[in-house]
């Protein structure tokens, strides 16, 4: 289909809908304004959250949703013009009146904190020598002054990956319930009980992913060796990288009691087989294909936020703990040598 016919139909839709009839409501008003003729889409998104589209026509150059949602969720309001790259708007989309000015929204607590938050780092000095621990901890003041904010639980978890946990979980408990409970408060209830999970020397998080041959392959299968699990990807190149240095250890070590069982977080499983194959890793390979409905998702369960990752894990099926690649060659002189 034609661009110009594609607007066409947007026209046509939009008028039969009724899209841009903005009125008072108990849900959500979003508004805007824009030069030229096009029309505008808002997206909503976030965790456990579907991607969900509307579209409304500009209307002189202005734009305007309506709607409600269940709990706060993450979105963006793209303005399109026919021949031109869309606008990309970030917001929180809440149950207020939000408004579209200078490139940011306002309107609702959460969309109102991010501006806070703004302000917050923009008082910290930048010439600073501790200029990253000024602004954490002015991030995190900021947080706390908003603790009924959904948005504000988020960005704490963003933020705090690296805080130990004891201090992230109090940090994170000074959120209302309300707000701890919510959908942007997921991420960090689920970060908190991964991190509980994988501390040394409590029975590592039993879990059972499909190899390439589409046989189930159970952690609890592995027990009386010492398991190195690895999750990785076939993009990423560090991934690929550290492939050598690991078939070096496997080879010393993998006869004396020392396994290890790569993870895939890869979403297409054609591209991760070649990647086994064209590194030529002997180790047991498995794919999280946490993307299928009802699978496991393995690398949320251990609280993975970037590849390579590595935990390793004992013959009793004890976690030994987080291991980076540059110490686990000491860790398994230790334990073999």
């Amino acid at each position: 289909m034609r661009l110009s016919n594609f607007f066409n139909v947007i026209w046509l839709c939009a008028a039969i809908a009724g899209l841009c009839a903005c009125g008072g409501s108990q849900g959500y008003t979003i508004e805007g304004e824009d030069q030229g003729e096009g029309f505008a889409v808002l997206r909503r998104y976030g965790p456990n959250v579907p991607d969900i589209r509307d579209t409304v026509v500009l209307e002189n150059g202005r734009f305007c949703f309506t709607g409600t949602v269940d709990d706060v969720v993450m979105g963006e309001v793209l303005v399109c013009h026919e021949g031109e790259q869309p606008q990309r708007y970030s917001l929180y989309l809440e149950n207020s009146h939000l408004t579209l000015k200078d490139g940011k929204f306002s309107g609702g607590p959460n969309n109102d904190f991010m501006l806070d938050m703004e302000d917050a780092f923009a008082s910290v000095d930048t010439a600073a020598v501790n200029y990253r621990e000024l602004m954490l901890k002015a991030f995190n003041d900021c947080c706390a002054s908003h603790p009924d904010v959904e948005a504000a639980a988020f960005m704490y978890y963003v933020f705090n990956r690296e805080t130990p946990l004891e201090e992230y979980e109090e940090g994170f408990n000074k959120f209302t319930g309300r707000v701890q409970n919510s959908l942007l408060g997921s991420n960090a209830r689920e970060e908190i009980a991964a991190r509980k999970a994988t501390m040394q020397g409590i029975d590592a998080p039993a879990f059972t992913l499909n190899d390439r041959e589409g046989n189930p392959v159970s952690l609890e299968s592995l027990r009386g060796q010492y398991v190195l699990l690895d999750f990785w990807a076939s993009w990423c190149k560090p991934c690929r990288a550290s492939m050598p240095g690991l078939k070096e250890l496997y080879a010393r070590y993998h006869e004396k009691g020392f396994e290890i069982l790569g993870i895939s977080t890869d979403t297409n499983a054609d591209a991760w087989k070649k990647a086994v194959e064209d590194d030529q890793t002997p180790w047991i390979h498995v794919i999280d294909a946490a993307q299928k409905e009802g699978a496991a998702n393995v690398a949320q369960m251990y609280g993975v936020h970037s590849i390579p990752t590595f935990f390793l894990i004992d013959k009793e099926g004890k976690m030994v703990g987080k291991i980076d690649h540059d110490s686990l060659a000491d860790k398994l002189g230790e334990i073999f040598e």
